[in-house]
């Protein structure tokens, strides 16, 4: 078993760090690693890996936007996600959008072994922390609590941007990001905030002190 495995990062030392860690086990190899969303999308199309290690914050780009890109086109690569991120919520959009795993970047070397060992043969893998947060979500809609709700600092520039009236073309000219990245960023708010539209948005962040 020879396992091709490609990882997207925004941080060059993670990076090389996963790969070296990798490196001690003969059965994987790691071909390339990816620090932007756009390098990866550019590098996929010349050389495709079994396993996609994926964090889900670019300085271009968004996670959720890449796996929906990526899961239509090529079908048979498997992604892990591989992140810092444990809110739940994050876990079920990038699951239902085509992940097959999802773990933090604390895990052991040996539990990120079995994380690419198992969605490899197309199976989905958990932490069981995660595991048990996502069950509950699940019983729970629609009473994600705002204490939950955890913003990167471009989500919350943007956020601030939105609540004083910007549109996506406002803001995309003003932090130089293409439309469509403005509003996967709004979309991934209305799934953080749990809300459906600008207006609910804007009055969940306002209410919950997000923006003042």
């Amino acid at each position: 078993m020879n396992i091709k495995i490609a990882i997207a990062d925004d941080h060059p030392l993670v990076a090389q760090g996963i790969s070296k860690m990798l490196a001690h086990y003969p059965q994987i190899e790691v071909i390339s690693y990816y620090l932007t969303g756009n390098a990866l999308l550019s590098g996929l199309q010349e050389q495709q890996p079994d396993v996609l290690l994926l964090d889900i914050h670019f300085p271009d780009t968004t996670g959720n936007e890449l796996v929906r890109a990526i899961a239509p086109q090529y079908p048979d690569l498997k992604i892990l996600v591989l992140t810092s991120v444990d809110d739940p919520y994050e876990v079920q959009d990038m699951m239902q959008n085509g992940c097959l795993g999802y773990i933090q970047k604390t895990v052991a070397s040996e539990t990120l072994l079995k994380a690419i060992e198992t969605v490899y043969y197309g199976e989905q893998f958990l932490e069981p922390a995660l595991k048990e947060a996502l069950v509950q979500a699940m019983f729970q809609p629609g009473q994600k609590k705002t204490e939950n709700i955890r913003l990167t600092a471009r989500e919350q520039e943007i956020l601030e941007m939105i609540c004083a009236g910007l549109t996506n073309m406002d803001i995309g000219q003003k932090l130089f990001l293409s439309h469509r990245t403005i509003e996967n960023y709004r979309i991934s708010l209305y799934q953080k905030f749990n809300v459906n539209n600008t207006a609910q948005l804007v009055k969940m962040a306002v209410q919950y002190k997000f923006v003042r």
